[in-house]
Protein backbone atom coordinates (compact mmCIF):
# COMPACT_ATOMS: atom_id res chain seq x y z
CA UNK A 1 0.00 0.00 0.00
CA UNK A 2 1.25 3.47 -0.87
CA UNK A 3 0.22 7.07 -0.39
CA UNK A 4 -0.12 9.00 -3.67
CA UNK A 5 -2.10 11.72 -5.40
CA UNK A 6 -5.63 10.81 -6.44
CA UNK A 7 -6.27 10.79 -10.17
CA UNK A 8 -9.45 11.09 -12.22
CA UNK A 9 -9.57 7.33 -12.80
CA UNK A 10 -9.69 6.87 -9.00
CA UNK A 11 -13.06 8.61 -8.69
CA UNK A 12 -15.21 5.49 -8.81
CA UNK A 13 -13.15 3.52 -6.24
CA UNK A 14 -13.08 6.66 -4.07
CA UNK A 15 -16.88 6.97 -4.28
CA UNK A 16 -17.27 3.30 -3.32
CA UNK A 17 -14.91 3.71 -0.36
CA UNK A 18 -16.69 6.85 0.87
CA UNK A 19 -20.15 5.30 0.54
CA UNK A 20 -19.00 2.29 2.54
CA UNK A 21 -17.50 4.45 5.31
CA UNK A 22 -20.56 6.74 5.46
CA UNK A 23 -22.96 3.82 5.77
CA UNK A 24 -20.81 2.01 8.34
CA UNK A 25 -19.90 4.92 10.61
CA UNK A 26 -21.67 8.21 9.98
CA UNK A 27 -25.22 7.92 8.67
CA UNK A 28 -28.07 6.64 10.83
CA UNK A 29 -30.31 5.92 7.84
CA UNK A 30 -30.19 5.53 4.09
CA UNK A 31 -31.78 8.99 3.81
CA UNK A 32 -28.89 10.51 5.79
CA UNK A 33 -26.38 8.57 3.70
CA UNK A 34 -27.91 9.89 0.47
CA UNK A 35 -27.79 13.48 1.80
CA UNK A 36 -24.13 13.18 2.86
CA UNK A 37 -23.06 11.41 -0.33
CA UNK A 38 -24.67 14.20 -2.37
CA UNK A 39 -22.56 16.79 -0.54
CA UNK A 40 -19.43 14.69 -0.94
CA UNK A 41 -20.08 14.16 -4.63
CA UNK A 42 -20.20 17.95 -5.07
CA UNK A 43 -16.73 18.17 -3.48
CA UNK A 44 -15.41 15.44 -5.76
CA UNK A 45 -16.80 17.21 -8.81
CA UNK A 46 -15.25 20.47 -7.61
CA UNK A 47 -11.89 18.67 -7.37
CA UNK A 48 -12.31 17.27 -10.89
CA UNK A 49 -12.81 20.82 -12.18
CA UNK A 50 -10.09 22.40 -9.98
CA UNK A 51 -7.33 19.82 -9.53
CA UNK A 52 -4.59 22.41 -9.10
CA UNK A 53 -6.47 24.22 -6.33
CA UNK A 54 -6.61 21.29 -3.97
CA UNK A 55 -4.78 18.41 -2.37
CA UNK A 56 -6.35 15.01 -2.99
CA UNK A 57 -4.47 11.98 -1.69
CA UNK A 58 -5.29 8.29 -1.68
CA UNK A 59 -3.85 5.34 0.19
CA UNK A 60 -3.95 1.98 -1.55
CA UNK A 61 -2.49 -0.24 -4.24
CA UNK A 62 -3.42 -1.92 -7.51
CA UNK A 63 -6.78 -0.19 -7.95
CA UNK A 64 -7.78 -0.64 -4.30
CA UNK A 65 -8.35 2.63 -2.44
CA UNK A 66 -8.50 2.12 1.32
CA UNK A 67 -8.21 5.77 2.38
CA UNK A 68 -8.68 9.23 0.89
CA UNK A 69 -8.38 12.90 1.86
CA UNK A 70 -9.44 16.03 -0.05
CA UNK A 71 -8.42 19.54 1.03
CA UNK A 72 -9.94 22.18 -1.24
CA UNK A 73 -7.93 25.37 -1.70
CA UNK A 74 -5.37 23.93 0.75
CA UNK A 75 -7.44 24.99 3.80
CA UNK A 76 -10.90 23.37 3.49
CA UNK A 77 -10.70 19.71 4.50
CA UNK A 78 -13.88 18.32 2.95
CA UNK A 79 -13.26 14.57 2.87
CA UNK A 80 -11.24 12.17 5.01
CA UNK A 81 -12.41 8.58 4.86
CA UNK A 82 -10.91 5.17 5.51
CA UNK A 83 -12.61 1.96 4.40
CA UNK A 84 -14.24 0.21 7.37
CA UNK A 85 -12.00 -2.87 7.06
CA UNK A 86 -8.89 -0.66 7.25
CA UNK A 87 -9.88 1.66 10.09
CA UNK A 88 -7.83 1.92 13.28
CA UNK A 89 -4.62 1.03 11.44
CA UNK A 90 -3.14 4.54 11.21
CA UNK A 91 -4.27 5.27 7.64
CA UNK A 92 -6.36 8.32 8.59
CA UNK A 93 -3.47 9.68 10.68
CA UNK A 94 -1.04 9.11 7.79
CA UNK A 95 -3.33 10.84 5.28
CA UNK A 96 -4.00 13.81 7.57
CA UNK A 97 -0.35 14.22 8.58
CA UNK A 98 0.75 14.26 4.95
CA UNK A 99 -2.04 16.66 3.98
CA UNK A 100 -1.20 19.08 6.80
CA UNK A 101 2.46 19.07 5.83
CA UNK A 102 1.62 19.71 2.18
CA UNK A 103 -0.91 22.46 2.97
CA UNK A 104 1.31 24.22 5.53
CA UNK A 105 2.98 26.48 2.97
CA UNK A 106 -0.01 26.68 0.60
CA UNK A 107 -2.96 27.52 2.84
CA UNK A 108 -4.06 31.15 2.37
CA UNK A 109 -5.56 31.00 5.88
CA UNK A 110 -2.46 29.58 7.63
CA UNK A 111 -4.79 26.85 8.84
CA UNK A 112 -6.91 23.87 7.81
CA UNK A 113 -10.60 23.87 8.74
CA UNK A 114 -12.99 20.93 8.84
CA UNK A 115 -16.59 20.29 9.79
CA UNK A 116 -16.27 16.90 11.45
CA UNK A 117 -18.92 14.26 11.79
CA UNK A 118 -19.63 13.42 15.41
CA UNK A 119 -18.00 10.04 14.70
CA UNK A 120 -14.60 11.67 14.01
CA UNK A 121 -14.48 14.32 16.76
CA UNK A 122 -12.05 12.32 18.92
CA UNK A 123 -9.76 11.73 15.95
CA UNK A 124 -9.46 15.44 15.17
CA UNK A 125 -8.89 16.25 18.84
CA UNK A 126 -6.05 13.69 18.96
CA UNK A 127 -4.60 15.30 15.82
CA UNK A 128 -4.44 18.67 17.63
CA UNK A 129 -7.39 20.31 15.90
CA UNK A 130 -9.29 22.78 18.09
CA UNK A 131 -13.07 23.00 18.11
CA UNK A 132 -14.11 26.50 17.03
CA UNK A 133 -17.82 26.51 17.83
CA UNK A 134 -20.82 24.41 18.71
CA UNK A 135 -21.86 21.50 16.55
CA UNK A 136 -24.67 22.02 14.09
CA UNK A 137 -27.75 19.84 13.68
CA UNK A 138 -27.04 18.08 10.42
CA UNK A 139 -27.03 14.44 9.31
CA UNK A 140 -23.87 12.81 10.65
CA UNK A 141 -23.17 15.84 12.82
CA UNK A 142 -21.18 18.92 11.94
CA UNK A 143 -18.57 20.01 14.47
CA UNK A 144 -16.23 22.82 13.34
CA UNK A 145 -12.50 22.35 13.95
CA UNK A 146 -9.37 24.27 13.02
CA UNK A 147 -5.69 23.36 12.81
CA UNK A 148 -3.39 26.40 12.82
CA UNK A 149 0.08 26.29 11.30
Amino acid sequence: MILSSAEIQDLEPIRVLIASAIRANVANSEEEAAFLLGDIDESLEWWRENPNSSLHLKYGAAGLVSGVILVKQFWNLTNLFVAPDYQRQGIGRLLLTEALESCRSRSPRAAVLVNSSTYAVGFYERMQFVQTGPGKDRPGGCVPFRYDF
